[in-house]
């Protein structure tokens, strides 16, 4: 057996024959193939024995049945409720009319003009008029003596309507309305002061005036409000006629007008 020295020297010998062979460089490393891995194959589960399949079906068939059968119970016990029940019997009969097909929408003029219209601001009483109904309501024996006027002054869709001047014991009642056509509500506060409510004799001289019944604020739902402004006897002695201002609070954006408003002869006392 050879010394450890001799087994060293073969050992370099044996390595430089390789480098020789391979010209110079070191020998490959040997390449070691993977293992192959195992194939792991799951087996088909066996198939459902007939009986099962069978069971499905009549279980899918009794719930088909099962459906038909209560609609069928549902509609018999319907019909069998309703037996005694009719329509209404209409008292026109057949005479009623179809209704026909839609005109389509209509233009404004046509809206407009289908609306009440008020009477016109201009047409008051002249004093020809005015001179006749005063000398027929003196004709007449009767202690309310009353003049009906039917004036109305719109200005941005808001209406006051003057109806009628009429003696109310001591007190000269005028019948008024305030209508609102607009969007916005308006506002108004009857009294002399700021000039919001102002009532003059045909000298110019102004009156006291109480109002009643009339809104403060006046919606905008196309609704006639009535209300009465009363004046005192002794304050229109000599006077023949009476004008009326009256302006929103606190814009002022509207204001009505009425002239030579007539005073009916005051009643015997």
């Amino acid at each position: 057996m050879p010394s450890q020295p001799e087994q060293a020297v073969n050992i370099l010998q044996k390595w430089d024959t390789l480098k020789v062979y391979c010209g110079g460089r070191n020998p490959p490393t040997p390449v070691t193939k993977p293992a192959t891995p195992r194939l792991r194959v799951r087996r088909r589960p066996p198939p459902a024995p007939a009986s099962y399949r069978r069971r499905n079906l009549t279980l899918a068939a009794l719930v088909l049945l099962t459906g038909v059968g209560a609609s069928v119970f549902g509609f018999q016990f319907g019909q069998s409720a309703l037996e005694d029940v009719s329509a209404p019997k209409s008292a026109l009969g057949d005479a009623r009319k179809p209704l026909g097909k839609s005109k389509g929408l209509l233009k404004e003029a046509q809206i407009l003009g289908s609306l009440t219209t008020m009477p016109d601001p201009s047409d008051t009483l002249t004093e020809d008029q005015l001179l006749e109904q005063q000398e027929d309501l003196a004709a007449e024996d009767t202690s309310e003596a009353k003049i009906r006027l039917g004036t109305a002054v719109s200005d941005e869709n808001v209406t006051f309507t003057l109806d009628s001047v009429a003696w109310r014991g001591s007190n000269l009642v005028l019948q008024v309305g305030l209508q609102n056509k607009s969007f916005h509500p308006a506002r108004f506060i009857y009294s002399p002061a700021f000039n919001l409510l102002v009532i003059t004799d045909d000298q110019g001289k102004p009156v006291r005036t109480f109002s009643e019944g009339l809104p403060g604020e006046l919606p905008a739902d196309r609704e006639l409000y009535k209300g009465t402004i009363q004046i005192s006897a002794s304050d229109i002695d000599k006077a023949q006629a009476l004008s009326l201002s009256l302006a929103d609070y606190p814009d002022r954006e509207l204001q009505f007008l009425v002239d030579t408003i007539p005073i009916p002869p005051a009643p015997p006392r």
